[in-house]
């Protein structure tokens, strides 16, 4: 359930990492340099949120990861919508929503990907547990670019020779899996260590 819950998130980092200059670009008109500086704001937070981690789950929460999980999963939902929904150029929305969308990923990087599969996983699989994890994860990242490139082809037009493309069915794909990661991060609550 675990490697369920990371898989959904990697679909919505890897989305983000592969498709967000290109979102950005066709659908709220930015240019390629403006784009990329704000997708590259992710992975510098994301390094942030990786360093905090352990901090954060064990100073302020007693060593419990599930409480930080829904709170940095919860952010990344609000970020991802942040970023998708709200139409048209607001250069300081977009660098807010991947501020918050790469802090959210590098805690949960560290939580669903490690540290809650270590504290879950009996001491003798701890490394089998973080394999299964990991593999989950990126099947979900490279499902995520085949399913984001179907939906984007197939909800494209042309339009006075432009190519114009509805990316509605993509936003709900990317929110829908960061909600789904959140959900299956949940089911995980009342687990024991083993």
């Amino acid at each position: 359930i675990l490697a369920l819950s990371s898989a959904f998130m990697y679909i919505s980092r890897y989305a983000i990492n592969s498709w967000g200059v290109f979102y950005l670009e066709a659908q709220k008109g930015y240019s390629t340099l403006d784009a990329s500086f704000i997708i590259s704001i992710c992975p510098v937070c994301g390094i942030v949120g990786t360093i905090f981690s352990g901090v954060i789950s064990d100073k302020l929460f007693g060593g419990r990861r599930n409480v930080p999980a829904l709170i940095f999963g919860l952010m990344n939902v609000l970020a991802l919508s942040l970023f998708l929904l709200v139409p048209g150029v607001h250069f300081w929305i977009d660098v807010l929503a991947m501020v918050l969308f790469g802090l959210g990923i590098g805690v949960l990087i560290c939580f669903l990907g490690g540290l809650m599969a270590v504290d879950i996983a009996p001491r003798n699989a701890s490394g089998a547990a973080l394999g299964v994890v990991g593999i989950a994860s990126y099947i979900g990242a490279g499902l995520q670019d085949v399913m984001s490139g179907v939906l984007i082809e197939g909800q494209k037009t042309v339009q006075n020779g432009v190519d114009v493309y509805d990316f509605t069915y993509i936003n709900w794909f990317w929110i829908g899996a960061a909600l789904l990661s959140v959900f299956f991060a949940l089911l995980v609550w009342n687990v024991k260590p083993k």
